[in-house]
């Protein structure tokens, strides 16, 4: 599948595994790096078939949350299911349930999953974020007027506000991931508020990813307190743009009583190809 992608061989790639039961971990996590995605999504169908368990692995470790396999999963489900009605699917993961909307378009599916409300973790002090800019290979010069914050809707982000030099930004030191840890952050996003334009790694820094739903939820939450979007409006964040495999991911911040009640992620899916392995 290719997730938050409007054709073929764009968006982000996701590769659906049958194989819940047959595989262990490390298994998983093989075929994972075998497929040289991001990540990867392994699942099992429940008898009741809007249900559904799945285990999540990137190409370093499973995760218990991440935003487009679940996406590109309920788009793949629907077509399994040969509905041409909107559906709606309940995805178990090892921490959390998912709820995620599907609907058919012209081109395949429409799917947007709620992440729930966010969990705003820490506001990093000004030496704290300067430390963060320079492992990002950015400078104060960069930053947008605006704190560095970890917001959370499944996983926690650092997230990364600028107005100038995405195209420079990338991961500069080996203990990145102990610097995370330190902020209380999982991964690290960076959000160009210009132009709604994101970027994001693995902790190494050796693999950028093309597009990234879970850290989506805490962008959007995070543009959406400080007054630089609307809620209850779709906010259209872009990625991918730097490896040639331009994205769009849409955000819609729902509230209820001026109080944020829930965090939608959406976007299309394409279908690529079915494979059988031998």
């Amino acid at each position: 599948m290719d997730v938050f992608a409007k054709e073929k061989l764009s968006g982000n790639g996701l590769t659906i595994f049958y194989d819940y039961d047959s595989l262990d971990a490390n298994e998983m996590l093989s075929l994972t790096q075998k497929m040289r995605q991001f990540e990867s999504i392994f699942v099992k169908v429940n008898d009741h078939e809007s249900s559904v368990r799945a285990k999540i692995f990137t190409v370093e470790e499973e995760l218990d949350f991440a935003g487009h396999p679940i996406i590109g999963l309920a788009a793949h489900l629907h077509e399994e299911s040969g509905d041409l009605k909107p559906r709606e699917w309940k995805i178990d993961l090892n921490q959390k349930s998912v709820t995620v909307k599907t609907k058919k378009t012209d081109t395949y599916f429409y799917a947007s999953m709620a992440q729930g409300t966010p969990e705003y973790i820490r506001t990093l002090t000004f030496n704290e974020a300067e430390e963060a800019l320079s492992a990002l290979n950015l400078s104060s010069k960069n930053l947008a007027n605006y704190p560095l914050e970890v917001i959370s809707t499944g996983l926690p982000y650092l997230i990364v506000p600028i107005t100038s030099g995405i195209e420079n930004a990338n991961i500069g030191i080996g203990y990145f991931e102990k610097l995370l840890e330190r902020f209380g952050a999982k991964f690290v996003y960076i959000i160009d508020i210009l132009n709604f334009e994101g970027r994001t790694w693995d902790n190494h820094g050796s693999v950028e990813d093309i597009a990234t739903g879970s850290a989506a939820g805490p962008t959007a939450a995070f543009l959406v307190k400080h007054e630089l979007a609307l809620c209850d409006s779709p906010i259209i964040i872009s990625q991918g743009r730097l490896l040639g495999r331009p994205s769009e991911i849409e955000a819609y911040v729902e509230t209820k009583e001026s109080t944020v009640s829930n965090i939608w992620v959406s976007g299309d899916v394409v279908k690529v190809a079915n494979i059988c392995f031998v």
